[in-house]
């Protein structure tokens, strides 16, 4: 292997311990909205208002701030303002960006994998992810975040890999695909001749670390 591709959110980002934070603070912000609901309910409801309207953003029906304006509208059940929708969010999304943190692999999958030319591949907002990278300092270890926003294409399409294997100047066979997703990070890197590694949270065997067993291992991907 002579290159990595990585997927940002839930395999070098812990996506899921940060919105369940800022989810919390939402709450906490809008405590009436849920009156009449158990929290796990109200939990449940919000990722199903979340997931619905996130897909209508990928097909491209709504702006990545149209759809955090809908979710909120929906969730409070409110006919909002544009602003008055953006200030609910705010306890959100401040408590979501003051949560971003690696996930606890990834120091030493960044210093075992140094020197190796690594690209980041996500589905998420480009403004957005590449605030994540910053304030994460991944930016000091990859060459280049790549969104639908740099090549039309949203994972699991192939053209979105294909716009990394260009930046890394590589061929399929000589990189390595690591995601949390089977169907949007695995199978189409498969698909295209990569090898891959599933990341699953909370599952030592299968964290982003495990992807390098050995430190011959490293030695091999660095030739």
């Amino acid at each position: 292997m002579r290159g990595l591709i990585l997927d940002l959110d839930d395999t070098l980002l812990d996506e899921r311990t940060a919105s369940s934070i800022a989810l919390e603070a939402f709450f906490d912000e809008h405590d009436k909205s849920w009156t009449g609901e158990s929290k796990e309910a109200a939990q449940q409801r919000w990722r199903q208002i979340s997931a619905r309207h996130w897909c209508k953003f990928e097909a491209g029906e709504t702006t990545f701030q149209g759809q955090r304006r809908a979710r909120v509208r929906e969730f409070l059940r409110l006919e909002l303002s544009d602003t008055e929708a953006d200030l609910a969010f705010e306890p959100y999304r401040l408590a979501y960006e003051a949560a971003w943190t690696l996930v606890p692999e990834c120091d030493a999958f960044l210093a075992r994998t140094q020197g190796i030319p690594k690209v980041i591949v996500t589905n998420g907002d480009k403004a957005q992810q590449l605030k994540k990278v910053r304030i994460t300092r991944l930016h000091k270890h990859v060459l280049e975040v790549i969104t639908p926003e740099d090549c039309g294409h949203w994972k699991p399409r192939p053209q979105i890999f294909l716009a990394a294997l260009a930046r890394l100047k590589l061929e399929p066979h000589e990189c390595l695909m690591i995601g949390d997703d089977p169907v949007r990070d695995i199978q189409p890197a498969l698909a295209l001749g990569m090898q891959t590694f599933l990341v699953v949270a909370g599952n030592p065997v299968r964290s982003i670390l495990a992807a390098l067993p050995t430190s011959a291992a490293c030695r091999t991907l660095k030739g």
